[in-house]
């Protein structure tokens, strides 16, 4: 099973590329003890394809960056930007996007207050995007929509991590591109899920009441 070979954890960041990608869906992100999530594979199910492999951004980094340009900016918009975490550029571009007719992926929580990504095309969903959620986010199911809608020539913004970036990058494999527009961040890695659910536990244990809404 070609995925075996990723046998430390040191040698995944989690972007669910290889699950999105599994054309026999035998690949699952599992929590580990901490509450990280890893690739788990049902080997009974595997067809030893190599597409698992192809798409991991660890397996294939780079030989070398390019040198890019670099830009200050902020949303004027004050009501945007103080709902925002970095300037409120992410709702600037979003706009250009949703407004081509395209749809735009970001991380959200759920209504159990889970990390995931979702799709959106429509401004007034565009809330639940913004801001930052300190947690892994589980993005296997928006990589594999935004590749899908990407060949269908439908315009995607993709928000995420470098890892996810590249998760995402990797699974278009030949599909053209100029559709796309990524957005990421510096990142220092992610808070665990499992830490985060066990911090609502507390909450919820001295207020005496569940947690509705987080930010």
């Amino acid at each position: 099973v070609t995925m075996l070979k990723l046998t430390s954890k040191q040698n995944c960041c989690g972007c669910t590329a290889c699950a999105s990608i599994c054309p026999k869906g035998c690949i699952a992100m599992q929590a580990d003890e901490e509450g990280f999530c890893y690739p788990q594979i049902d080997e009974a199910l595997c067809i030893d394809c190599g597409l698992c492999e192809k798409v991991c951004p660890l397996l294939h980094k780079p030989d070398k960056h390019s040198i890019l340009n670099v830009y200050g900016a902020k949303n004027i918009d004050d009501s945007v930007r103080f709902t925002s975490s970095s300037g409120g550029m992410f709702t600037l571009f979003a706009e250009q996007v949703l407004n081509s007719g395209g749809v735009v992926f970001g991380a959200a929580f759920d209504g159990s207050l889970q990390v995931c990504h979702t799709g959106v095309s429509t401004m007034q969903e565009l809330t639940k995007l913004r801001g930052s959620k300190y947690v892994q986010s589980d993005a296997a199911d928006a990589i594999g929509n935004a590749v899908s809608l990407l060949k269908r020539d439908i315009p995607v913004l993709f928000s995420g991590t470098p890892c996810q970036i590249s998760g995402l990058m990797a699974a278009l494999g030949g599909t053209k591109t100029d559709k796309l527009l990524t957005v990421d961040f510096v990142c220092h890695g992610v808070p665990s899920p499992g830490v985060f659910a066990s911090y609502l536990a507390e909450l919820e244990k001295e207020r005496g009441s569940r947690v509705r809404a987080y930010a």
